[in-house]
């Protein structure tokens, strides 16, 4: 049994056959992942989805996974820890009867993100390229799953990706790999690649932001780059400035260069909507708010800054093209837009999310779910808010 909490938004469920069709098709391009820390102890991560491929539009689905239920393909078969996740819904399609994880959180608080990474290499792609006998065989597309129906933790996460599982997928397109963001309710957040065959696990506590292409690494030592986009406000330096001799109407002064609007400390900053930029500019914009009003005192307040971080990376349908313009009904298909965002906080059990057309958040407590046997779940949940924009009328008194 599965409780179906259905969002006939951009909404979420995938086996293996319909992820592999969408991925390998080069639509899933862009995903952002970002932390905030509160003083209170919290940690709230939000995360984008971007695809180019309107056909999924209607079967994204928020969907809980009972304990016992049997969600992920591996030698386990059941699962042994309660979760929410966004999940693609199927038809009746045979390339849409899939159950795959792409986003979720479990009753320990386990968090996981699938992110794209088009330059991951698997275990089976490795110099070895076979297989360790001793341990489990699972495709990398069913890994959030596992992680999610079997772990409390990020140790407990890294002992099975070490000890008991071979993670393989050479046969889906480099457009299909993945990467993933993983946190738990204790403060701990990872990020799992595998690079050139190898398993890499980078601790991402501090930096707290994850998009796509390169690997972890390479981001990191790419902010680099951006040490002299500053917090405060930028001076005219002296050593360089004059005077001129003519004073523009409506300008303070005829010292150049100096500041003579808001905003100049970004310059530099890129926005664009490439992996690169998401990553620079989600860590920067984070960090800047800090250094000049201090952690957001508590979870409802950092939820305001991760929405407001998560805002800049709002991909426009019509603005980010996935491929190459062909014909012009395959092109427009391919435009990029955020499907959904979600923001997840683990030491709550705080789930919520929102879509393309309705930015207003909904709210899951997993507190409040009964993961027990399938016989003993609820009745599912359904929450429709397909076409919704989610704006109230309200009138004056």
């Amino acid at each position: 049994m599965v409780l179906l909490l259905r969002i006939a938004l951009p909404t979420m469920l995938i086996k293996t056959s319909l992820l592999c069709w969408v991925l390998a098709s080069g639509i899933c391009h862009a995903c952002t992942t970002v932390r905030v820390d509160s003083e209170d102890g919290s940690n709230v991560i939000g995360r984008t989805m971007e695809l180019g491929n309107m056909i999924l539009l209607d079967k994204w689905h928020v969907v809980a996974h009972p304990r016992g239920s049997s969600s992920a393909k591996s030698g386990r078969g059941k699962n042994e820890i309660g979760y929410v996740s966004i999940d693609v819904l199927g038809s009746d399609e045979p390339r849409f009867s899939l159950d795959t994880v792409s986003e979720g959180m479990n009753e320990h608080g386990l968090s996981v993100s699938c992110q794209t990474q088009r330059g991951a290499r698997y275990q089976d792609e490795g110099k070895g390229g076979g297989s360790d006998l001793r341990k489990i065989r699972l495709e990398y597309i069913h890994l959030a799953a596992e992680m999610l129906g079997t772990c409390a933790s990020t140790a407990e996460v890294i002992e099975m990706l070490e000890d008991r599982l071979h993670v393989h997928g050479k046969r889906l397109p480099s457009s299909a790999r993945l990467h993933w963001s993983v946190a738990d309710s204790s403060g701990e957040m990872i990020v799992v690649e595998y690079v050139e065959g190898e398993l890499v696990i980078r601790d991402n506590k501090s930096v707290g932001v994850l998009t796509n292409d390169p690997p972890f690494d390479w981001h990191v030592t790419n902010l680099n780059n951006y040490v002299g986009v500053g917090a405060g406000w930028p001076e005219e330096s002296e050593a360089v400035a004059v005077e001129v001799d003519a004073k523009v109407p409506g300008l303070p002064t005829n010292i150049v260069p100096t500041n003579i609007g808001h905003g100049h400390n970004l310059v530099g900053l890129s926005g664009s909507m490439s992996p690169p930029s998401r990553f620079v500019m989600m860590f920067l914009l984070k960090q800047h708010a800090f250094a000049a009003l201090g952690q957001p005192v508590d979870s409802a307040a950092a939820v305001s800054v991760v929405t407001g971080l998560l805002n800049k990376v709002y991909i426009v349908r019509g603005t980010v093209p996935s491929e190459p313009k062909r014909e012009r009904a395959v092109y427009e298909n391919s435009l990029e837009l955020t499907h959904w965002a979600t923001i997840k906080i683990p030491q709550e059990r705080v789930f919520m999310w929102r879509s393309y057309n309705n930015i207003r958040w909904r709210r899951i407590d997993l507190n409040d779910i009964d993961f027990g046997s399938d016989s003993s779940a609820p009745k599912p949940i359904q929450i429709s808010v397909a076409g919704e924009d989610g704006i109230e009328d309200v009138a004056f008194d």
